[in-house]
């Protein structure tokens, strides 16, 4: 039996199945969804928002070193001991200076571990002439800035009984796609404030292996040393960037989002992003925080 249509029915069932097959088609064409939230904008300002308690005060330890000193491993050691014995409280930075050279030239076929950076600090705290050294919140201790191990102890005590007038927080959101990290830092005002204020944001690293003079080792000498604390570059100015150049009042917050991208010779998952707040006028460090790069 052969079904006969009239060309009214043809009509009709070709538009039915077009109809039919555009509706399969844009099915098939509908894009993915999109779980991922969409990136905030980067932001780079300041506001007023509403005051918090004031944050337990943290304590920037400056451990200046160099791969040609042989006291230097030890000076390492009593720093750790010193941020393990105020857990969350101390944090180090290893400045790797340039000078003096006859302590701190690289060996040949190891990491260059002398970064300008740390010439800058170590020369705005009176510059370096023996090691190993060290400075706490940058501020004066028996009658200088830059202090002999024997000191170290005291001046983090003297320092941890201080208070800060600023919070501080620091977010680090690792983007593997791009090898960087989107790097987030507030600074919330808890008083009021009179004086000018700068945040520095420094990269440090854990890890580094590199020759190393030891007098304690065998032949005063270790070739696979492990570098703590690092100091590999500082984002922006070396002597920091403004927080507020005029008083302000209490909730006053600074805020900055930034990428960083680590360079190709530093481990991104040994390495952290060491924020600290200091006073232009004394360059007393009042806060200091820290988060992991990766």
């Amino acid at each position: 039996m052969r079904l006969k249509f009239s060309n009214g029915w043809t009509v009709v069932m070709g538009v039915l199945f077009l109809t039919v097959g555009a509706l399969v088609s844009c099915d098939e064409e509908l894009p993915p969804v999109i779980m991922t939230e969409e990136e905030k904008p980067l932001l780079d300002t300041f506001y007023l928002g509403s005051v918090p308690a004031a944050a337990v005060k943290k304590v920037l330890l400056f451990d200046v070193t160099g791969v040609r000193c042989n006291n230097c491993p030890k000076a390492a050691v009593l720093a750790k001991n010193l941020a393990t014995n105020n857990a969350g409280r101390v944090e180090v930075v290893a400045l790797y200076p340039r000078t003096p050279m006859s302590l701190t030239f690289p060996w040949a076929g190891f990491d260059t571990l002398s970064t300008i950076e740390a010439e800058q600090l170590a020369t705005a705290l009176g510059g370096i002439t023996s090691l190993p050294l060290g400075a706490v919140d940058q501020v004066a201790f028996n009658g200088s800035k830059l202090l002999n191990t024997s000191d170290w102890g005291a001046a983090v005590t003297s320092q941890l009984a201080k208070t800060s007038p600023f919070n501080l927080s620091v977010k680090s959101t690792w983007k593997p796609a791009d090898g960087k990290s989107r790097v987030e830092i507030k600074a919330v005002a808890n008083n009021a404030i009179t004086s000018s204020y700068k945040w520095v944001v420094a990269i440090t690293e854990n890890g580094v292996k590199s020759k190393q003079s030891d007098q304690d080792a065998p032949g005063g000498m270790v070739d696979d040393y492990e570098h703590e604390h690092a100091l590999r570059g500082v984002a922006g100015s070396t002597l920091g960037s403004d927080i507020n150049t005029s008083p302000v009042s209490a909730g006053y917050v600074r805020e900055k989002h930034f990428y960083l991208v680590p360079k190709a010779k530093w481990v991104a998952a040994n390495c952290d992003v060491v924020v600290w707040i200091y006073d232009a006028n004394t360059k007393e460090v009042v806060q200091v925080e820290k988060v992991a790069l990766k």
